[in-house]
């Protein structure tokens, strides 16, 4: 019997001599024993502390074996009860398990024929308590998520508002004091307004998250065009980039290439790579978005691939776990495109679901100090005149 995993055996058993070898058997192979004379005995045993597996001898006087049986089962379905019995009473054995037994022990008792059993019952029980602890921490993980997704309507709902009405008069006090002679006072509202700025940003990223993952349970698959969608998600996001002085570029085929995906869904995995290259490559160096048919695999490919910082090797595979962040969080601040600015730690997170989902894939390469190259892998849809195909447009 497995160290870590303990059962409680109840015998029950009228004849001592008979019922002091079935102890010493069970001793024998690792199991202690409680043992009771009869049925009615038994019952009491039971009443007083938890039993696991009762294993009883049929013929008994005061309470036979079948009667405790009844009694058990009646008191609690899940305590396992094995009966012993002769050959000539086998078809009481046969009734036995009709009424809830999980299996039956045949008289001479061999100590091979037991352990088997016994291996047998426990498997079932251990296989139980397994799955009750799998429930139990899945209607856990259901309360903790209804209450994570309360917390982020909450927060979003009463924090967006006041933040919002500070961050404009913060913007009318830049502009009437914009000529003000005091070095201190830009200062001073240049770190107010940046602080608002990264408090709104937060907020939004964490509304994304509740809508992300309302998005992902909920997927509405179309057939589109993956081509036209990543050249209108280049043309929406182009001025980011130049505003933070990033070289942006697409390249897609001549070509429409249709997947079967929620393209609003993929469209959001596919922005947050491309923003996520944006903010973690320096002014003046390039981030291009690409789309290619790989016709020997049937496939298309979106890539992103960036100059940035890059990731080193040993975190590649940890980049996407929720809430991790590759840069120092003890230099941590929140923006979605300013240059080593972090967010929540959950995009990467997010979209590598979304792919999945989209029955995709996402790989990444990356060197330090060279850049990324994040992938999104999708099967290409075929498409017939009974298919449904969807505008890339959102």
């Amino acid at each position: 019997m497995s160290e870590d995993f303990k059962v409680k055996i109840l015998l029950i058993e009228d004849e001592e001599n008979v019922r002091e070898s079935y102890v010493d058997m069970l001793g024998f192979l690792g199991y202690d024993v409680i043992t009771a004379d009869n049925g009615k005995t038994g019952l009491e045993v039971i009443n007083r502390q938890p039993i696991d597996i009762v294993i009883t001898d049929l013929n008994m006087p005061v309470m036979n074996g079948m009667e405790a049986l009844r009694r058990i089962k009646k008191k609690n379905e899940e305590i396992q009860v094995i009966v012993i019995t002769g050959f000539a009473t086998i078809e009481n054995a046969i009734s036995a398990m009709k009424q809830g037994a999980f299996d039956y022990i045949t008289k001479p008792v061999s100590l091979e024929h037991v352990k088997i059993v016994l291996n047998k019952c426990i498997q079932q029980i251990r296989s139980r308590r397994e799955n009750e602890e799998l429930k139990h921490l899945n209607a856990q993980l259901r309360e903790i998520n209804e209450l994570k997704n309360k917390f982020i309507t909450i927060t979003n709902h009463e924090l967006r508002t006041p933040l919002a009405v500070l961050k404009g008069y913060m913007d009318l006090l830049e502009m009437e004091l914009e000529d003000h002679p005091s070095e201190d006072i830009q200062e001073y509202l240049g770190i107010i307004s940046n602080t608002l700025t990264e408090m709104i940003n937060m907020i939004e990223m964490m509304h994304d998250l509740s809508s992300f993952e309302s998005l992902i349970s909920k997927q509405n698959r179309t057939v589109f065009d993956i081509n036209a969608l990543a050249d209108s998600l280049f043309k929406e996001i182009k001025i980011l980039f130049d505003k933070r002085g990033v070289e942006f570029s697409f390249r897609g085929e001549q070509r429409p290439l249709f997947v079967n995906a929620d393209q609003q869904l993929l469209k959001k995995a596919i922005r947050e790579l491309t923003q996520n290259a944006l903010k973690f490559t320096e002014t003046g160096k390039k981030v291009e978005l690409s789309v290619k048919f790989i016709p020997t695999k049937n496939q298309v490919y979106v890539v992103i691939k960036d100059q940035g910082i890059g990731i080193p090797h040993e975190k590649l595979d940890l980049i996407f776990e929720p809430f991790y962040e590759v840069q120092d969080v003890m230099h941590h601040f929140t923006s979605r495109t300013d240059f080593m600015g972090g967010g929540i730690g959950v995009g990467l997170s997010l979209v590598k679901e979304i792919i999945e989902a989209s029955n995709g894939e996402i790989a990444v390469e990356s060197k330090p100090d060279e850049g990324s190259i994040f992938t999104v892998i999708l099967p290409l849809a075929e498409v017939s005149e009974n298919v449904r195909v969807s505008s890339y447009t959102l």
